[in-house]
């Protein structure tokens, strides 16, 4: 359930993490979250690495058909160094072998003599930063065994460019106005080592209060079991910034996994009222009151969210499993008629 932003879960969770964030077009993340539930899935869960699998092929595809598109547009634009970057990622990000090949076709293009264009310097027009697409962090091959891109071939500034691309709304563009030494502690936080962010986010905080970095420090204050701290964090960055929709998600998870799930719900509701993420709000409004026990307003709240396109196949797949209990046939077979054809 939620978003995983503070605990280390089984292979199960993160597997749905990254079914979630598929179906919400969200491939980096969701491949991120695949990969992590490859790694921990134990030997014996056959099925289960067969399901997770797919899910790396499906993301691999996407994010390889959003390299190609990139590619092209560096290469109509003269830059064949990042043409070249994604031709290579799109190939070997892809399991369908004709994407490949279309990658394969772009880097002999890349290769070939080009007629002059203007350029960066010449023009007087400073090339977009970056050499890879802005979807494809932590990225890699699908075999049996995992071949993720070295992380060294990257620089410090793309590897956070990167990482902060699949966050929602305007986070994205806010993460990256807050300078090198804040660059430095997501990245170190991404790499497990909260320690040593922490003191570097702390004095962020002393030359002005801002409501990104209070988040970045609630997280770490949470994982280090100082709970208290972390909510109160959260609160604080609301009130300077009450749009931000990471510090609301943050603090649905924070009130539902330590029971809170009437204020946990509050909380989503204030959401939609603010119209913040409002088709997952709804959704998550079901996965509270199915875990606070009442069953009927979880299947109200999915109900509702049928008629949301971002999460309408989540929502048949929460309900599927309820009406076969209550034996409604009829409407479960509608249900995966509508929201399930084709899935895998």
């Amino acid at each position: 359930m939620f978003f995983g932003l503070f605990k280390q879960k089984d292979h199960r969770h993160y597997q749905a993490l990254g079914a979630k964030y598929l179906a919400a077009e969200r491939y980096a993340d969701a491949r991120v979250d695949f990969q992590e539930a490859l790694k921990r899935c134990p030997a014996e869960a056959i099925q289960d690495a067969l399901e997770i699998r797919k899910g790396l092929d499906l993301t691999g595809d996407r994010l390889g058909e959003l390299n190609l598109q990139e590619g092209e547009h560096s290469l109509a634009a003269g830059e064949l160094a990042k043409a070249y970057d994604h031709f290579t990622l799109a190939g070997e990000l892809a399991a369908d072998d004709s994407i490949k090949a279309k990658a394969a076709a772009g880097l002999k293009r890349v290769q070939q003599p080009m007629p002059a264009q203007p350029t960066a310097a010449s023009s007087g027009h400073k090339a977009h930063g970056g050499s890879s697409c802005g979807t494809c962090k932590d990225a890699g091959s699908h075999g049996l065994e995992e071949q993720q891109i070295p992380e060294s071939n990257l620089s410090e500034e793309d590897r956070f460019s990167l990482m902060i691309q699949p966050l929602p709304g305007e986070l994205a563009g806010r993460y990256a106005t807050l300078g090198h030494e804040f660059a430095k502690a997501y990245l170190l936080i991404h790499d497990g080592n909260d320690a040593d962010a922490f003191p570097i986010l702390k004095e962020m905080l002393v030359s002005g209060e801002n409501d990104i970095v209070f988040y970045e420090v609630a997280l770490i204050m949470y994982r280090s079991g100082q709970v208290h701290e972390s909510e109160k964090l959260l609160n604080r960055a609301l009130l300077l910034n009450p749009g931000n929709s990471m510090c609301y998600l943050a603090l649905v998870q924070l009130m539902a996994e330590r029971g809170r799930y009437p204020e946990a719900i509050r909380t989503v509701e204030r959401m939609m009222e603010l119209g913040i993420l409002a088709d997952q709000a709804q959704f998550m409004l079901g996965e509270l009151h199915e875990a606070s026990g009442d069953e009927a307003s979880a299947m109200e709240m999915w109900s509702k969210s049928l008629e949301l396109p971002g999460v309408a196949r989540s929502a048949a797949e929460r309900l599927i499993p309820i009406l076969n209990r209550q034996g409604r046939s009829d409407e479960v077979k509608y249900l995966s008629k509508r929201y399930l054809k084709g899935c895998c």
